[in-house]
């Protein structure tokens, strides 16, 4: 767990983060009486070299290209069991959510599985009248086992309950870009505040382009020069022998990026919004992509905690069913207005 100094350190970085975040928001878009929340951090509007410059990545990463984005906010944390837990209770109290032993599904447009209960992995559980934590690897822990429409309605019943518009149609999974509530992230969007400002880095981090079990939680090997840990394998903290799948460490356990945005290297998969196509950055828009109209997976990114240091790299690009929800967390955003 993190140490003393550690928390500290997070402490007084989340309250430079809130007066950033103060700062950026447009009192015009949100409602009276909405404050930013303090764990969402200020990313503001200008152009990014979006792809890999390294020339080392997947045909997906090419090419290298301009991408200019309107200011928004993007939360520092990957969403934890316990935000999870208090949403769906939020949800179900309010009719969105139909709930079984096995599975929580939307309940206001189109059924979808949204989290499964019973996988293993899965930290919570329905008792038959609340949700609770599992005792290990839950509280603090990113949420596992979410589908994209689980991700996506996480979003809206959050909105929902901090009194913002709600970004997303449940029945026709549409989003309404004009909307003030929170969304999840477009694929350039998690790119952009994965690399905190730099430009031409291998990793979310400035200072070195290696990678190592004091960084994040991945799966060391020898087989890249970029990969200098010490540990090989999972990471010795949070592997095998710290119990059952899922090896996740508790968000914030690394050091954060020059934004100030922890855990974009391994962890756990992150959804994004974006259909996933390899050959879109040949085609895509120069100013706020949305990714392609139509296709069959959606964009995750980071990495995580069974992938080695390649699959951690910042302009990795990798896509998962929007159905499915192996190891599959993810974080949110707000536009700014």
């Amino acid at each position: 767990m993190r140490s003393t100094l550690t928390g500290i350190f997070a402490v007084v970085l989340i309250v430079i983060l809130s007066s950033v975040a103060s700062v950026g928001q447009d009192s015009s878009f949100f409602p009276d009486g909405f404050v930013i929340p303090p764990e969402m951090v200020y990313i503001p509007a200008g152009p990014f070299q979006m792809g890999d410059a390294l020339n080392e990545g997947c045909s997906d990463e090419f090419p290298v290209h301009t991408v200019t984005l309107s200011a928004y906010y993007i939360s520092c944390y990957e969403v934890t069991n316990d935000e999870m837990l208090e949403v769906l209770t939020w949800a179900r109290a309010n009719g969105r959510i139909a709930v079984s032993q096995s599975e929580v599904k939307n309940a206001t447009g189109d059924s979808r599985d949204l989290l499964l209960l019973d996988e293993a992995q899965c930290r919570i559980v329905w008792n038959g009248t609340s949700f609770e934590l599992k005792a290990e690897k839950a509280s603090g822990y990113p949420c596992v086992e979410v589908t994209w429409y689980g991700a996506i309605a996480y979003c809206n019943y959050r909105s929902e309950m901090e009194g913002l518009t709600p970004c997303y149609n449940l029945s026709d999974w549409s989003c309404n870009w004009n909307a003030n509530g929170y969304r999840l992230l477009t694929d350039a969007e998690w790119e952009k505040a994965a690399r905190g400002g730099a430009e031409g880095c291998r990793f979310p981090w400035s200072d070195v382009d290696t990678i190592d079990h004091t960084r994040a939680n991945y799966f060391a090997t020898d087989d890249y020069v970029y990969d200098v840990s010490v540990t090989l394998g999972l990471h010795p903290q949070y592997g095998y022998d710290t119990g059952d799948t899922p090896y996740t460490s508790p968000v914030g356990s690394f050091p954060p990026n020059d934004y100030g945005i922890y855990d974009t290297a391994g962890n756990v998969w992150e959804w994004c919004w974006d259909y996933w196509d390899t050959n879109y950055y040949s085609y895509s828009p120069s100013v706020d992509p949305h990714g392609p109209s139509t296709g069959t997976y959606r964009v995750v990114r980071s990495g995580r905690w069974g992938y080695h240091a390649a699959m951690s790299r910042v302009s990795v690009r990798h896509h998962g069913y929007p159905g499915g929800r192996k190891r599959m967390g993810f974080r949110i955003g707000l536009s700014a207005g």
